[in-house]
């Protein structure tokens, strides 16, 4: 791909000429004659591209593309390119190659005919500038309408990781996701989305306790009465919690001291795997967003991928039955995806969409993860869209003076 300003288009063609023999060459050149951007120049022929390719010879194969996508539409990752792909070029492979490029860049692309067709679409681009000057804008672009064009299928594919040992404090969670994405038989690719039941997280990093161990406060025996709980897993209760919200026999609602409305403070006894079931409890990990990081981190050292880690656990729901998988940790993607300014199939404006992106992810997670025996606590989910960002779960939790339901 040949990305230079207009006036290096040809000495860079000619000393890397010989490198280019049997390849496609795809060329941004616009013929842009500075101060005067915003004015159609074309140079003689008509097409920059058009005179790279006489250049070059018939030894490569050379596409004109990309002209009219901005830079700054390029540079933005949290929203789609709303602006179509003009690919011009004399070899009907090389321009469906460059098409299937654009796609995989999540860009729409539309075969223009023919190299010297890039006359046009080089001279729309002092068009576009001229626009972007007068209306103030930095990413005005080309939109293609009236044309049938069955839309790429989106995928979701989602993988419970296989062979997941039980484990215990201190175990390495990456090197255990690295060998479960291995007897897959595949392995990480890039924008890929590991999901981990908050269970093994707070395994791996001790957070067990023993309620021989623990002594309940006055207040703690006189709530164990009323919910009809072990007086001793109310202590620790009120201790993971800033304040008891709701309450009824054998069920307690807290407010979790990281914010979550949840049951029980989050703390569990069943599948833990170290002495009497009933002798031992499981706490949420002390920060699920610090355990994520680390674990995002460790995983991207040892691929190079840019990968996304997110936790999840089972949380209950107000008004509606039944609990479904919750991001309590978020590293990598964006937790709470903003789609307010961005528009609809119609054109409107949305004005007050938000979408829990990290909760999706959990919650088609623990589809595969289950709730009981399956023993599948590491998800693989590749095909998230709207990847890029730098989110917590903080970010998911309302505030109490927006809360109706408290």
């Amino acid at each position: 791909m040949l990305t230079v300003p207009y006036a290096a288009q040809l000495a860079t063609l000619e000393r890397v000429n010989r490198h280019l023999t049997g390849k496609i060459l795809i060329d941004v050149t616009v013929p842009l004659v500075p101060p005067k951007v915003s004015r159609v120049q074309l140079p003689e022929g008509g097409s920059a591209v058009v005179r790279a390719q006489a250049l070059l010879g018939s030894e490569v194969r050379v596409v004109s593309a990309f002209q009219n996508i901005s830079f700054e539409a390029l540079r933005r990752f949290d929203r789609p390119i709303d602006c179509d792909v003009l690919v011009c070029g004399d070899d009907l492979q090389a321009r469906e190659s460059v098409i299937q490029l654009a796609k995989a860049a999540g860009m729409r692309a539309w075969h223009a005919g023919p190299l010297v067709n890039s006359t046009a679409v080089e001279a729309l681009t002092s068009l576009l500038i001229f626009m972007n000057i007068k209306y103030k804008s930095h990413s005005a672009g080309l939109r293609i309408s009236g044309l049938n064009q069955a839309p790429e299928p989106r995928q979701l594919i989602v993988t419970a990781l296989p062979g997941i040992p039980e484990v215990v404090p201190g175990d390495d969670l990456v090197s255990l996701i690295l060998a479960g994405v291995a007897r897959t038989g595949g392995q990480l690719q890039e924008h890929d989305v590991l999901v981990l039941a908050q269970k093994v997280v707070s395994k791996a990093e001790g957070r067990y306790f023993r309620l021989a161990d623990v002594e309940p406060s006055l207040k703690a025996q006189e709530l164990a009465t009323q919910v009809n709980k072990d007086a001793r897993l109310i202590e620790l209760i009120l201790q993971e919690s800033n304040e008891v919200i709701r309450t009824r026999e054998d069920v307690i609602i807290v407010e979790h001291k990281l914010g979550f409305i949840l049951a029980n403070a989050g703390i569990d006894a069943s599948n833990i795997g170290l002495g009497e079931e009933d002798e031992f409890v499981l706490l949420l990990p002390k920060d699920p967003d610090a355990s994520a990081t680390a674990i995002r981190r460790g995983l991207e050292r040892a691929t190079g991928l840019r990968l996304a880690v997110v936790i999840n656990d089972s949380f209950g729901r107000a008004w509606r039955q039944g609990t479904v998988g919750t991001a309590i940790g978020v590293s990598g993607l964006q937790a709470l995806l903003d789609l307010r300014g961005r528009v609809d199939r119609r054109g409107r404006e949305l004005k007050s969409s938000q979408l829990g992106l990290a909760d999706e992810v959990a919650a088609s997670a623990s589809l595969m993860m289950g709730q009981a025996s399956e023993g599948s606590p590491m998800v693989l989910m590749r095909g998230v869209p709207e990847m890029e960002g730098d989110g917590k779960s903080s970010d998911l939790i309302r505030t109490k003076n927006m809360d109706l339901f408290r």
